[in-house]
Formats: structure tokens, C-alpha cells, sequence
């Protein structure tokens, strides 16, 4: 049932991983379909805009006719039936003559802009005349060219003046970047070609573009909440199936009381044509060819309250807009921030901005101008330079033609710094979210910005003042809500910063990117299309994650109903048929587990009728087979190469052969005593198992393996003099040479007859006497067999003060080592040393320290140095042969016999090795080594290991040091060790009333050393 439970749930996921996969293939797919759609028809439009305006210029420019004014209306209305996306067709001449014909079916915005009638099919526009002579009159006719009406108006219109005019060369046809339609007040782009003194020239509504993309072509409801959009590389949007539009409205404005002079003066002025920036925003800038900002809608209420008409120019860099400004070519230039002498009088101050500076993140960003050092950019024509000049006169100014330039020098490090208002200068950080430049705001006071109004308009500009000063506290705070709060201006930006930045990664197009957009989950499509400027434009949708999962959700839902349905009927069926299977596998199951843990003999073959669960039942019966023989074959190599181990210790010192094979027979006699024993501490205790007793076994021979590493001449140490070799021998001989100069010295007296011969002689024999018997003492203590006094220690030393005479240099010979450790002294020979002494050469200093990981729980005290081999040192030793560097040498094998066990990836079954093999040496009060375990840390198993340890090493015969004790001498020492706390009182008991001490002399021990022990005396103490 789980098998089928889990392929059910598997299925259905799967099928809900796919349905999901082939639900956004499903849609990418139709969104690709969509892209190359709206790439088709721009290339189309581009292609066919092109084309379109070389045969105008081909047909118009025939030298053999003159085209009537009815042969060109009727030429043009064919191209633009033709063509349903070109909005209009127009020339205009360098008198400024201007002739246009409008297809007012190219969408209902055209219609609406233009108040056209529903009979209406073009309208003809044509403008002539200059200065307050100039007018436009659009014609409104039907198909047939018949006029319905007419309306004339004065107009600002200079063709000579738009881009594509200024922009058109004879060879070329010239593409604008999208702008403002003067005479509809759409954005659009337009294609032009020079034809001597004419531009002809094709206007394209980029609003066509909005059908291409609307949900219902994407394939969506409109209900979807699907965001489609076509952007430029600027994230400018250039068409969009939703509203993009601000819904913060500005309040209107009522009509200004004007004087008779003020109002005649209004009637009779022209359209001014009004400067408006490429990318100042959120103040002055157009999106898409569309004037936007707070500057500009300022600009409206004006127009508003005046009744003056502002005709926006826009597509120019801002220093020639200035120069337009100068020229005269352009009426009004505003947000000029300071006083211009040349551009006239200014007006009132329009409104204020925070003045703020940029620099790279990594300079220091100043918070005042006062005698700044550094140069700062500025963008020239619009006051600024002028307002800081006035401000700061010692700032050194570099002018820009446009903030587009000035912004690219600061991100190239041309400039470093960068003044502007703060919110323009924030831009910085605006859709790319990539700039490394810092804005800081300036302790200055805000900056006011005019109005500068042509000298043939000079009377507007108390108008203007007077308009200015009219404008209400709310219509300012709309304006500043519409254009100045949270970033509100980027309206027809791209909504969301995530899908401009989707589209600068190649990897991410053409596939659903999931995005989580303001907090709620999206999938954003983005792909690059053909562009209308030349340039990188994106389509991109921004779909709600339900619109693709929903819809497999629910067939998800009705499979998982269907399936569970199914499951239920099958479910009985299943587990009858299937438990005779799982009864037998769980059988096998509990026979894997005997296996695992090693219970062999508890397996035994698994009764089914399923054939192949029989067959497997005898595979693994065989197998167990298998396994015990070859863990019996592993055990036994382990314990032989363990033995060989321990052989190899005992051979490396003659005098402690069989040491490490005989403490395992005390052990495992000791321990099986322990576990015959039904009374006191041992009457609970037992090897559970053979396992358990072969871990004890194999630490009991592995208990002195750090021998291994010790020096054999340390082991096999028997005399205090002893290095390499018994150093007594260098020491008689020098007795010798005080005996030779004795004897010399007596014959001399003689000689010199200064002393009667029989003085000289007793004194002779007394000095000679002596002399041995110094040596004899000196020899005696050699040995270390008895406790060295204080008097014989200081004895010692009276002797070593006695001298005798070097001839030869006692540094000829050496090997290198010996000579590094000698001092380089520069003796005259012959020199007089004493009879014994503690030379520097004597001392063995460590290679390098000795450590101990916390880990091993080592607490012994490490001497300074390695070896000392003084003889006065040595000599003086008060028990034994061994100095306090040669007894940590020797206890020295436990560290070693630590590390290796530690080191040793023991099973599980012998995991106690390590710790029982490396603690015969601790006592029950806490004096032993290495650790300083007490009786609390100490087990059964270590305890019989100390008893073994101890009894072995008293009673062996091949010691150098002593001489094999009787076995009555041996147990007499024991109780004293007992009653001291250095071995267990009650192991050590049982150790006698078991006999085992007596089974194991007999066996390893000549009879002489087998005497009679009272364990009577032991036994009642």
C-alpha cells in the first residue's frame, strides 16, 4: 500500500511539475508569438515608413510637372490608406510654408485631439504667413475631399524649427527620437528626407503600438491583471496596455481679472513656443517626446489663468535650447535659476529646489561650497553658473551642455562633483540602481528659478507675475505630491525597477522569471525587439503567479480526487495480496538485524512460499557462513600481529623478555577468578560475552606497546652510571690515574730524600687505601640497590672534588652531534678536572617541547631536560638506577601507548582496549601516571591489569636492576601497596584466596623461587 501510495503521490507530482512547465511554456510561447508580432511591426512600419518617404520625394521632385495642390492631397491620401499606421504626411519649406494631411482614422486619440466629426475623414493643415501674420488653417473634409468645415487659427509653428526639419539630409531619410507632436499634442517619431528647399516628411503615432499588446492579443482576459509594456534602454515606456498616467490631479484655475491693456495684449499674442528640457526631471523633461514635470504643469496653470497658449519645444540639448532662446527661435525659456543679463528681465520666482552635489561613493562628499577647492559640474544655459558665481565666487565652474553629458563625466571620473537640485541629481540612483555615485544635500538656501520671456513679448511677463502670484497653497502642494514626493515623477518609467533590470541580463530573456514585485509573486517575460530609434528596446509582461498555477491547481485537484478514489478500491486488494510478501520481508528484516549485530547463531532461514524471497533467504544463510569464517580469520590475524607486537617488545630487551606475554595469563586467570567470585564487589561482575573477554585479552598484551619507542638503554638501565655503556669503568680509570700519580709522587720523595722512606711509605699505603676505598663507596652506589643517604650523598660529592690531571683534548674524536653539545672552551693543556662532575655535555636538551592533547587526560610532570648524565647527578640518585629524566623516559611508553591505541580505529567490540591497556600504572589515590586516575575512575578490568602488571614485574628473573624475588617477598610487598592505596585490597585478596598466585609461579617460575606464603596473615588483617 505504500509502495502505491508513494507511486500515486509521486505521479501527481510530477503531473503538477509538468502541468506547471507546459502552463508557462504555454504562455511564453504566446508571449514570444506577441514579440515577434510587435517586432514585425515596427520593422514593418519602419521599412514601410522609409519607403514610403523616398517615393514621396521621387514623385515629388520630378523636374518635367508641377504637382497641383488635388494631385498631391490625392497622392498622400493613397500612401496613407496604404499605410493605416502613418498618422500623417507633410512638407514644409524653408519660407516656413507648411502643408499636412492627417489620417484621422489612425486612432480615436487623433480624432479626439484633432475635435473632428464622425463624417470626417482628413484633415488638411497648412500654415503660412510669419510673425503676428502667421496662421494655420485645418480643413476637416470627407473622403472625397469635400470640405465640411474649416478653422483658422495663429500658430507658433515653424517647421523650420522641429527636429525632423533640422535633422533631414538629400541622402538619408532621418528618424527622430520620439517627441511631442506639435500640431496634435501626441508623441510620435518622425521620418524625413531633404528635397531641395522642402522636407518632406511621415509622422508615426507611437500609441498604435498599445493594440499590439493589449491583454487580449497577449492571449489574456482582460481581467488577468496581466502588464504588458515596450520600453527603451532609457526604461522609458514607449507603449503599454495600462494607464501609466498620474492620479494625482492638479486643481484648475480660474481666469485672471486682467486689465483692458493686459487683456488686449493676451488676445493679440501668438502661441509662445516654450523651452522644455530633454532630462531635467522631476522639474522640466519630456518621456517620449511628452512634456512632464512640476515646471511644466506650472506652466499650464498659467496658461490656464493668462489664456496665453504655450506650444512646448523639446528634443534639443539644453545649451540650445539657451541659444534658441537668444536667437529668438524660442518665446519663453524657464526655470532659469540665476540672473541672466542677457536673457532680459526675469519674473517672479516661478518656485524653489534644494541645491545638492554628487560624487563618486568613494571621495568625500562635501555638505557646503564655501571654499570648495575642487571642481564641480554644472549644465550651462539655464542660470546656474551665474547663481553659483554670485553665491560662491571663488568655485571653480565646469559647464556641460546638457545633464545627460555632465552625468556621464561624473560616472567616468572626468568631473568630480556634480551640482544640481537634489532630486534631479537622485535620478542618479533611479531604474539602473547600478550607479556608484553618492548625493548629498548642500547647507544652502534653496535656489529660486524664473522666467525669461523674449523681448517682443516683453509685456507678458507682468502678466505672468501676476499669475504667478495667484497660484493657490493647493494647486502647490499638488504639484509637489504629482512631481516631488516619492519618486511619483517616474510615472511613464517603467512601473518596476525589477523588470528594467531583468532586461540588462541576456539570460533572462525569453523565459518566466518569478519576481516578487511590492510583495506579491509574479512571472516577468522580457525580450529584446526591433526598435523604432535605432536603439535597444524591451517587450516585457509582468504576469500574476495565479494566472499560470491556477489553472494546473485545479487539474492537479481533480487528479488527486480521481487517483485517491482509485486508491481507496485498491487499497483492500493490496494488502491482501501483499502481506504474505511483507510478513517474510520483515523476517528478513529481523534476520539483518541478528546479522548487524553479530548474533550469528540466533539466524536461521526464513519458511515462505515466495520463491524469490526463499532464494534470498538461503543467500544470506550462506552468507552468514561466509561472514563468520572471515571474522574468525580477521580475529585471529589481529591477535597474531598483536602477539607479534608484544614479541617484538620483549625482544628488543633481553632483560624484560616474556614480560608482555606473561601479565595476559595473570590477567585472564585474575579476571575469570573475578568472575567465579559471588560475594562483595565481584559478585556482579562478568564478561557479558567471549567479545568482552578478547578486549581484555588483547589489552593485557597490548599494555606496555609504547615500549616500543623506548630507548633500549634506558630500559636495560642497571647501573646509575650507565649511558650506552656502564660509565664506572671511565671512572676507575681515572682512580687509576690518581693511584699512578700517588705511587709517582712517593717514589719522587724518595728520590728526593726529603722524607724518612718508612713515613713516606705509611703515608703511600694510607693515601692508596683511601683511594680504594673512595672507589669502593663510588662502585657501591653505582649500583643503587640500597637507599642512597644524606651522608653518602655528600660523601660523594667530598670525593668529587678530588682532581686529577688531563693531558690530552677531550674534544678530538667526537661525533657531530657530541661536538654541538660540547662548549667551545679554549683550554691549555694540560688542565686539571675533577674526579667526578656535571659537564654542560652532560645535558641533553629537547628537540622540542612535549605536548599532550587534552583529549588523552595526561597529568604528568615533564622534566626540563631530555637526559642528564652528570655523574655526580646520577650518583646521587636516592633509590634505583633511574634519574628523574630516565623515569619519565621509561613511564614515557604510556604516552606513547596512548597515542598509538587512540590512534587505532578499534570496532566497536574492542573499543575499552585503549583505556584498559594504558592504566596499570595509576593507583587507587590518585599518584600514578598519566593520568593521576583515582579509585573511582578505575574499573574491574584496569584494576587486574595493575595486580598482573606488578606481580610479573616482582617476581620476573631476567631484570637487570634486581634480582627476581620469592614469591613470599613478592605478595609481602603487594600488601604494602595494598594498605598504600597504589593496587586493590580486595583484588589483591581475591588474587590469594583463588590461588591463582600459586597456579601462575608454578607455571612461569623455577621452584628455589616458589616458597610457602601465609595468606592467613593477609587474609585477617
Amino acid at each position: 500500500m505504500l509502495v502505491t501510495a508513494l507511486t500515486a503521490i509521486f505521479a501527481m507530482g510530477m503531473q503538477y511539475y509538468f502541468g506547471q512547465k507546459m502552463s508557462q511554456e504555454h504562455v511564453i510561447s504566446r508571449l514570444s508569438t506577441a514579440a515577434a508580432d510587435v517586432s514585425e511591426y515596427i520593422h514593418q512600419v519602419d521599412s514601410n515608413a522609409i519607403s514610403s518617404t523616398r517615393m514621396l520625394k521621387s514623385f515629388l521632385s520630378m523636374s518635367d510637372h508641377n504637382f497641383s495642390e488635388k494631385e498631391i492631397l490625392t497622392l498622400f491620401a493613397q500612401v496613407l490608406d496604404e499605410n493605416p499606421f502613418i498618422q500623417s504626411l507633410y512638407v514644409g519649406s524653408e519660407n516656413e510654408d507648411f502643408f499636412q494631411i492627417i489620417n484621422l482614422k489612425t486612432s480615436v486619440t487623433i480624432r479626439d485631439k484633432m475635435s473632428a466629426d464622425a463624417v470626417d475623414r482628413w484633415a488638411i493643415a497648412k500654415a503660412t504667413g510669419i510673425g503676428p501674420d502667421r496662421q494655420m488653417i485645418v480643413s476637416y473634409v470627407d473622403s472625397n475631399f469635400n470640405v465640411n468645415r474649416t478653422v483658422a487659427s495663429k500658430t507658433s509653428f515653424y517647421p523650420t524649427r522641429r527636429p525632423w526639419f533640422i535633422g533631414a539630409t538629400e541622402t538619408n531619410v532621418y528618424k527622430t527620437e520620439p517627441y511631442l507632436f506639435k500640431n496634435m499634442k501626441v508623441t510620435g517619431q518622425s521620418y524625413a528626407i531633404r528635397s531641395g528647399k522642402d522636407v518632406i516628411g511621415i509622422d508615426i503615432e507611437l500609441s498604435t503600438l498599445n493594440s499590439k499588446i493589449a491583454s487580449t492579443a497577449l492571449g489574456m482576459s482582460l481581467e488577468s491583471g496581466a502588464e504588458s509594456f515596450i520600453f527603451n534602454h532609457k526604461g522609458e515606456v514607449i507603449a503599454s496596455n495600462i494607464d501609466l498616467e498620474r492620479d494625482i490631479e492638479v486643481p484648475p484655475s480660474e481666469q485672471l481679472t486682467l486689465t483692458e491693456p493686459q487683456r488686449a495684449l493676451v488676445m493679440n499674442s501668438p502661441a509662445l513656443l516654450v523651452s522644455n528640457q530633454n532630462d531635467w526631471g522631476p522639474y522640466d523633461f519630456s518621456q517620449a517626446g511628452e512634456p512632464q514635470g512640476y515646471a511644466v504643469d506650472l506652466l499650464r496653470i498659467l496658461s490656464q489663468q493668462t489664456g496665453l497658449e504655450f506650444d512646448f519645444i523639446n528634443g534639443f540639448e539644453s545649451i540650445t535650447l539657451s541659444k534658441k532662446y537668444l536667437r529668438g527661435t524660442i518665446d519663453v525659456l524657464h526655470s532659469v535659476s540665476g540672473e541672466v543679463p542677457e536673457y532680459g528681465e526675469q519674473s517672479a520666482t516661478m518656485y524653489t529646489a534644494d541645491l545638492a552635489i554628487a560624487g563618486k561613493s568613494q571621495r568625500f562628499i562635501p555638505t557646503s561650497l564655501k571654499n570648495f577647492p575642487e571642481e564641480v559640474g554644472v549644465v550651462c544655459g539655464f542660470g546656474m553658473k551665474e547663481w553659483l558665481q554670485e553665491n560662491y565666487p571663488k568655485l571653480n565652474i565646469v559647464e556641460f551642455e546638457s545633464l545627460s553629458d555632465a552625468k556621464e563625466a561624473l560616472e567616468k571620473g572626468e568631473i568630480p562633483y556634480l551640482v544640481d537640485t537634489y532630486l534631479t541629481l537622485d535620478e542618479l540612483n533611479g531604474l539602473e540602481r547600478t550607479s556608484t555615485v553618492t548625493v548629498r544635500k548642500l547647507d544652502a538656501k534653496p535656489v529660486p528659478y524664473h522666467i525669461y520671456i523674449n523681448q517682443k513679448h516683453a509685456g507678458l511677463l507682468e502678466v505672468l507675475n501676476l499669475a504667478i502670484e495667484s497660484i493657490t497653497p493647493e494647486q502647490r502642494e499638488a504639484l509637489t505630491q504629482k512631481w516631488l514626493e516619492s519618486n511619483h515623477w517616474r510615472g511613464t518609467f517603467v512601473p518596476y525597477p525589477e523588470v528594467f533590470q531583468l532586461s540588462k541580463d541576456t539570460s533572462n530573456y525569453n523565459t518566466m522569471v518569478r519576481r516578487s514585485i511590492e510583495g506579491q509573486n509574479y512571472f516577468v517575460y522580457v525580450t529584446p525587439i526591433s526598435s523604432s530609434s535605432g536603439g535597444d528596446d524591451y517587450f516585457s509582461v509582468v504576469i500574476p503567479k495565479e494566472i499560470v498555477t491556477d489553472a494546473v491547481t485545479e487539474r492537479l485537484f481533480n487528479s488527486l480526487l480521481f487517483t485517491a478514489l482509485v486508491m481507496l478500491g485498491l487499497f483492500p486488494l493490496a494488502w491482501r495480496l501483499g502481506t504474505p510478501m511483507t510478513r517474510s520481508i520483515y523476517a528478513l528484516k529481523a534476520r539483518t538485524r541478528k546479522i548487524r549485530a553479530r548474533n550469528f547463531d540466533q539466524v536461521w532461514p526464513v519458511t515462505t512460499r515466495v520463491k524469490e524471497i526463499d532464494e534470498l533467504s538461503e543467500a544470506m544463510m550462506e552468507m552468514v557462513a561466509e561472514i563468520q569464517t572471515h571474522e574468525k580469520q580477521q580475529e585471529e590475524f589481529v591477535e597474531a600481529f598483536i602477539r607479534l607486537i608484544a614479541q617484538a617488545i620483549d625482544d628488543k630487551s633481553p632483560y624484560t623478555a616474556g614480560h608482555c606475554n606473561r601479565v595476559p595469563e595473570i590477567g585472564m586467570m585474575l579476571a575469570e577468578a573475578a568472575e567465579k567470585c559471588q560475594s562483595g564487589k565481584f559478585k556482579n561482575f562478568a564478561f557479558q560475552n567471549d567479545a568482552e573477554r578478547r578486549e581484555f585479552r588483547i589489552a593485557a598484551w597490548l599494555h606496555d606497546c609504547g615500549k616500543i619507542t623506548t630507548p633500549e638503554h634506558i630500559v636495560d638501565k642497571g647501573t646509575k652510571l650507565e649511558a650506552n655503556y656502564n660509565r664506572i669503568n671511565e671512572i676507575r680509570t681515572r682512580f687509576e690515574v690518581l693511584r699512578r700519580d700517588l705511587e709517582i709522587e712517593y717514589l719522587n720523595t724518595l728520590l728526593r730524600g726529603e722524607v724518612d722512606k718508612d713515613v713516606a711509605k705509611a703515608e703511600f699505603e694510607e693515601k692508596v687505601r683511601q683511594l680504594n676505598d673512595d672507589f669502593e663507596f663510588i662502585a657501591n652506589a653505582n649500583i643503587g640497590g640500597e637507599f642512597m643517604s644524606e651522608d653518602k650523598i655528600e660523601r660523594v660529592k667530598q670525593i668529587a672534588e678530588k682532581t686529577w690531571l688531563r693531558y690530552f683534548d677531550d674534544r678530538l674524536g667526537l661525533s657531530p652531534f657530541e661536538e654541538m653539545n660540547k662548549p667551545t672552551f679554549n683550554t691549555q693543556l694540560p688542565v686539571r678536572e675533577k674526579l667526578l662532575e656535571d659537564k654542560p655535555e652532560h645535558i641533553i636538551k629537547r628537540i622540542r617541547p612535549v605536548e599532550f592533547a587534552p583529549e588523552h587526560g595526561i597529568q604528568m610532570q615533564v622534566p626540563e631536560h631530555q637526559y642528564n648524565m652528570g655523574e655526580v647527578y646520577n650518583l646521587t640518585i636516592s633509590r634505583g638506577t633511574l634519574t628523574p629524566e630516565d623515569r619519565f623516559k621509561i613511564n614515557e611508553h604510556m604516552i606513547s601507548g596512548i597515542k598509538m591505541l587512540e590512534a587505532l580505529p578499534f570496532p566497536p567490540e574492542l573499543s575499552n582496549v585503549p583505556r584498559y591497556a594504558s592504566t596499570h600504572h595509576e593507583t587507587l589515590k590518585g599518584t600514578g601516571y598519566p593520568r593521576k586516575l583515582s579509585a573511582d575512575d578505575l574499573s574491574i578490568p584496569e584494576r587486574i591489569l595493575v595486580i598482573s602488571d606488578i606481580f610479573e614485574a616482582l617476581t620476573a628473573g631476567d631484570r637487570p636492576y634486581k634480582k627476581a624475588k620469592p614469591v613470599s617477598v613478592a605478595i609481602d610487598i603487594m600488601y604494602k601497596m595494598a594498605l598504600d592505596e597504589h593496587l586493590d585490597m580486595d583484588l589483591f585478596l581475591l588474587f590469594l584466596e583463588s590461588g591463582v598466585y600459586l597456579e601462575y609461579a608454578k607455571k612461569f617460575m623455577p621452584e628455589t623461587q616458589v616458597d610457602e606464603v601465609d595468606i592467613q596473615k593477609y587474609l585477617f588483617h
